[in-house]
């Protein structure tokens, strides 16, 4: 059949298509051009505004350095002191932190010094009086009281006479910061450096950039007046007071960019009035064959078609309605399926259907169930340590892990002639029922030959494993509840047993209650010998986790005998005294709970509780042990607060007084009163100085005596380090706040 319609209408609409390409291929362009243009202007304005920021901060931090340094620095303050006449230990020192601080902060060009006192000036380079300083002029208006502490102009600035002159600007603070009576310290910046400070903000081909300072001095120039346009933004900084300018470079291009938008756009014009006029006489002669097409499907009238589309949307809406209504009835069939299969499976093991062998073939029918045989068994499949699986997974890695887990199972039966339905029953357990033909007997080891692949593929492949307990075979398809729960009867002894194996009826006898009171006598006899420090308590507990063991408990009984030991012990607890009450609810109660519940088997239950149990009992006795001797530090502090102008007072010297060992003094003299015997000490003797040195004019080395310190020395340096003044300057500071 040849393809009539469909060439005609491509000839038809083949130039519209040329046509419109064509116009929106230089259209984009030329629109593109011109958004272009536009951001360009917009990032020049914010040019200006980051350069000025950018300088503003690089200056600002210059600023709080020298700030920090005039105040904090010792080398700096020496210079300045001038204790000692021309000693060149000081200048050195000083130069060299000058020369720390143009590594540390690049943008600075050179430092120097004026100390006031001898009108000596110290730089980076070299030092001289200040009459033979090259920067004296400058220096001279600096020290004019009412001369501005802050950025400088552009200003020519000479170090050496053999270099010549630089244009730099220049940051002048006093020395000390607040009264500026001792000096003047000048951060020179030379006004290259922010150039190349800026210089990766613009494209030098496209814009410009020009800083002026306070005066109109250009610190760094744009383009000449031949090359550029106007300037389209000026910011001020309100830090230092200058200006920064920003623009266009003008060039051929963009004129060339101006005129073509300009000319495509009237073209673009006519072009469209064209193309719509074609268009419309082409849609014209077109439409006809469609419409009957139209025409013959309005006979059939669809539920969801719309009568005021047009008719294109008419017949996608037909052919949307069939293609819909058919995949809706293909999805809701499968769900229906899926979900009908998942309770049946829930009915069959939980006992609650009454299935006939003739109903379940009609239900392996229409559900694409396995046929059922003679006999069945279930067997539970349980991810071991389900809390860790879950918080080292996410929700979807969790279920793609479960639905290979399942997959497997389903793929190897086949491999080993068995048939069987495998669903999740819980979150953590997939159950499934084998179906065995009761001529076949050896079909038990199969069925374990099966499952133990299983387990040891997931060990091998997902990184998790599985314990999977067996139930034992049954005839009737409605006794398969009864498997069931022999399945995960035999999971509940998997903490005993342990964990990634198979566990059957041949593993487990059955135990009554009458074992399970039997270990009580066990539990009460060890928290009494718990609750009376003996050390012998350790041999009762493995003593009887072992007897648990060999007793073969379920995880349900295991867990209510380390529920009642947490009661008997508390209940212990709570006949003691209060501190011991507060150990034992702060710490042992909620640390031994927590690995109760969180344990996975028996071993790791006994080894994490009685380390939880030791630290308790150490607890325990160091509580008592403070109980003892508390008297005696309480006797202790008493006499350190009588006799701590005694020069010999000391650790051994409390040792030999109270006959205790000295290591055991301070360790008893920090957990009592929660500081250290030296600090103690201090403390008091520090007080009393402080109120001398207030209240009384007694010389610094009666003070010393008086307060333990044979030295007048001694006692000054240990006063300087924890009050951070020397106690002449501390009483001078005291006179001056009592008078003023």
């Amino acid at each position: 059949m040849r393809k009539t319609l469909f060439n005609r209408l491509l000839l038809s609409y083949m130039p519209i298509f040329i046509i419109m390409v064509t116009f929106t291929f230089f259209m984009f362009f030329q629109i593109l051009s011109e958004q272009n243009r536009k951001e360009a202007l917009n990032a020049n304005k914010v040019l200006s505004l980051q350069a000025m920021r950018l300088i503003d901060t690089s200056l600002k931090a210059i600023d709080n350095m020298v700030m920090t340094e005039t105040i904090n620095n010792k080398e700096l303050i020496n210079f300045f002191n001038n204790e000692e006449k021309n000693n060149m230990f000081i200048n050195i020192s000083a130069v060299k932190k000058m020369q720390d601080m143009i590594s540390s902060y690049p943008l600075i060009d050179s430092i120097y010094l004026v100390r006031f006192e001898d009108s000596f000036v110290l730089s980076n380079a070299t030092s001289d009086k200040l009459s033979n300083y090259l920067d004296e002029p400058f220096i001279k208006k600096a020290m004019d009281p009412l001369a501005s502490k802050s950025w400088s102009g552009v200003r020519s600035f000479e170090q050496f006479s053999v270099k010549g002159s630089k244009p730099v600007v220049s940051l002048v603070r006093g020395a000390p910061f607040i009264t500026g009576e001792k000096g003047l310290i000048v951060i020179n910046v030379a006004t290259d450096s922010f150039q190349n400070s800026i210089a990766d903000l613009y494209d030098p081909k496209t814009s410009f950039i020009g800083i002026r300072d306070a005066v109109g001095s250009e610190l760094i120039s744009g383009l000449n007046a031949k090359e550029q346009t106007r300037i389209f933004s000026n910011y001020v900084s309100s830090y230092t007071g200058w200006s920064y300018q920003s623009g266009l470079v003008k060039g051929k291009v963009f004129h060339v960019i101006s005129s073509l938008y300009n000319i495509w756009f009237i073209i673009g014009i006519a072009m469209i009035v064209l193309g719509l006029a074609w268009m419309l006489y082409v849609t014209r002669r077109n439409s006809k064959p469609v419409e009957q097409i139209v025409d013959r499907i309005r006979g059939y009238r669809l539920p969801l078609s719309k009568e005021g589309g047009d008719e294109f949307s008419f017949i996608e809406s037909a052919l949307s309605n069939i293609i819909e209504q058919s995949n809706q009835y293909q999805q809701k069939h499968e769900e229906d399926r899926h979900l009908r299969m998942r309770y049946l499976f829930h009915q069959l093991i939980e006992g609650d259907t009454g299935l006939t062998h003739d109903e379940w073939m009609v239900e392996t029918s229409s559900l694409q169930l396995p046929y059922a045989y003679d006999r069945q068994v279930v067997l539970v499949t349980e991810i071991d340590k389900y809390p860790d699986f879950c918080c080292q997974y996410s929700r979807r890695d969790q279920n793609l892990l479960k639905f290979a887990l399942r997959s497997v199972i389903q793929e190897l039966a086949p491999k080993y002639e068995l048939v069987l339905w495998a669903e999740w029953t819980s979150a953590s357990q997939l159950s499934a029922m084998v179906f065995v033909d009761s001529a076949e007997e050896a079909k038990d080891s199969v069925i374990r030959e099966l499952f133990e692949n299983v387990r040891l593929w997931s060990q091998d492949n997902l990184k998790f494993t599985v314990t999977i307990g067996i139930g034992e075979q049954v005839a009737e398809l409605s006794n398969a509840a009864n498997s069931y729960k022999e399945a995960l009867r035999a999971l509940k002894y998997k903490i005993v047993l342990g964990e990634n194996r198979l566990i059957t009826s041949e593993h487990i006898t059955n135990q009554g209650q009458v074992e399970v009171y039997s270990h009580l006598n066990a539990i009460r006899s060890i928290i009494q010998s718990f609750r009376l420090l003996e050390e012998e308590w350790k041999t009762k507990y493995d003593e009887l986790f072992r007897t648990v063991k060999l007793g073969l408990l379920t995880k349900d009984e295991i867990m209510n005998l380390m529920n009642y030991l947490i009661y008997y012990l508390g209940r212990e607890m709570a006949g003691m005294t209060k501190e011991f009450q507060e150990i034992w609810t702060t710490d042992g109660l909620p640390k031994l709970s927590k690995v109760i519940d969180e344990s996975h088997s028996l071993e790791q239950m006994r080894e994490e509780s009685v380390t939880v149990l030791n630290s308790l009992f150490t607890g325990l006795q160091e509580a008592q042990d403070r109980r003892l001797h508390g008297a005696t530090i309480r006797d202790m502090r008493k006499f350190i607060e009588e006799e701590y102008a005694n020069p010999n007072m000391s650790l051994d010297y409390l040792s030999s007084t109270f006959n205790i060992n000295g290591k055991y003094v301070s360790k008893l003299f920090k957990e009592e009163t929660g500081q250290k015997f030296v600090d103690f000490l201090f403390d008091i003797r520090l007080q009393v100085a402080q109120r001398l040195l207030t209240e009384t004019q007694t010389t610094i080395q009666e003070i010393a005596e008086q307060v333990g310190y044979t030295s007048a020395i001694s006692f000054s340096r240990v006063f300087k380090k924890v009050v951070g003044s020397s106690p002449s300057e501390f009483r001078e500071e005291a006179a001056r706040r009592q008078h003023g």
